[in-house]
């Protein structure tokens, strides 16, 4: 697909990831985007940028972002569910209200607003959803985030039998990304190995959609440590285990 004058939304696009996925689009012809952030001055400032605030996490704030598109960008050709943050945490007790906060903003947003779209848009719509190697790979102190990001993997790798003529999706899978998303995470998170810049994550992102890709590995090494782990049925148990030493240490 190319980019060139495409109508663009991408969510969570104030940092990380999202932004830097905002300035890599910019560089591919007279694109629009619909910024969307709940903070929207962090949003790039250009003149085919429109900052939006939006809290993807309540169903209301996504039908009326999807409506607002049609007014302001006159239809969407690519939906970019980004939005997403991570706890990191021996779990202390059962805590339902932050059990569901996790899973509105990083399951809920997503596939309410991939459903949406597929059902109601008359025109075609490229999905693409961030979704993390931890749905691979989950990793002690992130068992919350783990599961969230493996459940919207499978929703689309069964959802996809779903979508109207037209309609496609597009899932990626990084690494550890140096951005702000560690810091929100909880107090002095350390970084697991191997990590990436958020412009390395955005240009595999817009490379996938420009090569009509359905799944985005922007780290070659995890790829192939995962292919490696099916014939040895090790490394990535090893890996899990050295993680967990540093959430121990992290939290004596």
């Amino acid at each position: 697909m190319e980019l060139k004058n495409k109508r663009i939304v991408v969510t969570g696009a104030g940092s990380g990831i999202g932004k830097e996925t905002v300035l890599q689009m910019l560089k591919h012809g007279n694109v629009k985007i619909l910024a969307c952030d709940l903070n929207e001055k962090n949003v790039v400032s250009h003149p085919n940028v429109i900052p939006y605030k939006c809290d993807v996490s309540k169903p209301e704030s996504l039908d009326k972002l999807i409506k607002d598109a049609d007014k302001k960008l006159g239809g969407i050709d690519i939906f970019f569910a980004n939005a997403g943050f991570a706890y990191y945490e021996i779990i202390p007790d059962a805590n339902w209200d932050r059990i569901d906060r996790i899973f509105r903003t990083n399951v809920f947003s997503p596939l309410y607003t991939l459903v949406t779209l597929n059902r109601q848009r008359t025109t075609p719509c490229l999905f693409v959803v961030t979704a993390s190697a931890m749905s691979h790979l989950p990793l002690p102190g992130y068992a919350m985030y783990s599961a969230t990001k493996a459940a919207v993997r499978s929703f689309l790798d069964a959802y996809q039998c779903e979508l109207r003529p037209g309609n496609r999706t597009m899932i990626v899978y990084p690494i550890a990304t140096r951005t702000q998303f560690f810091d929100s995470a909880g107090k002095k998170v350390p970084i697991p190995f191997p990590s990436q810049t958020a412009e390395t994550v955005a240009k595999q992102i817009v490379k996938g959609i420009l090569s009509d890709k359905k799944e985005v590995f922007p780290s070659f090494l995890f790829r192939f440590i995962q292919i490696l782990d099916r014939f040895l049925f090790f490394p990535l148990k090893i890996y899990q285990k050295m993680e967990a030493v540093k959430l121990n240490s992290h939290k004596s």
